[in-house]
């Protein structure tokens, strides 16, 4: 009998415990900070400065084409461009290369040659851009020679694609985005 009332005893004073415990308070905290880390941007535009698509083009004509670049994103950026003439026609809106014409016979008239630098083809500004920059002109005119211009061209279209690219100018990114080992000589290095 005394150990049924023991072991009895012994629920009772387990259950009381577990019911004491389990309404008890204890006192906590949480706090929670939010870190932010927003990805820069890098962006630009190609304008084309007064520019207006000319009809009835002579040999021995030049033509006005100015080209600059602006930087729109928040990175410090690297810019180049590649100009690239070609000869074609237009039926429907469409513009169509002919291979068969050369383009030997344009000139495109750059400026600003201290402060774009040619290099493999491309033309890279000499310095790093910022957010709401502008580059110097690069292209300031289109001019058509009159020997070797024949027949061939009457009535063909020329067109100047400017293809313009921006990298981030930290961490050496124009080495995979560009595929170079390094910058032209004069162009701004970058510094952390």
């Amino acid at each position: 009998m005394k150990k049924t009332l023991l072991v009895s005893l012994l629920v009772f004073s387990l259950a009381a415990l577990l019911v004491v415990g389990g309404t008890m308070a204890w006192f906590t905290d949480d706090k929670t900070i939010d870190n932010k880390f927003t990805a820069g941007t890098v962006s630009i535009e190609i304008n084309e400065h007064d520019f207006e698509d000319i009809i009835n083009w002579n040999p021995g004509d030049t033509t006005d084409k100015d080209v600059s670049v602006k930087s729109t994103g928040s990175k410090g950026t690297y810019v180049r461009v590649k100009l690239t003439p070609v000869w074609g026609t237009i039926a429907g809106g469409v513009f169509t290369e002919d291979t068969t014409l050369s383009v030997t016979n344009i000139t495109l008239n750059t400026i600003n040659s201290d402060k774009w630098i040619e290099s493999g083809g491309y033309y890279y500004y000499y310095k790093i851009m910022n957010q709401g920059e502008e580059t110097e002109l690069l292209l300031d005119s289109v001019t058509i020679a009159g020997p070797g211009t024949g027949n061939e061209y009457q009535g063909k279209t020329l067109k100047v694609n400017v293809a313009a690219e921006a990298v981030q100018a930290s961490h050496e990114a124009y080495k995979d985005a560009w595929g170079i080992t390094s910058l032209p000589t004069g162009v701004e290095a970058w510094t952390e």
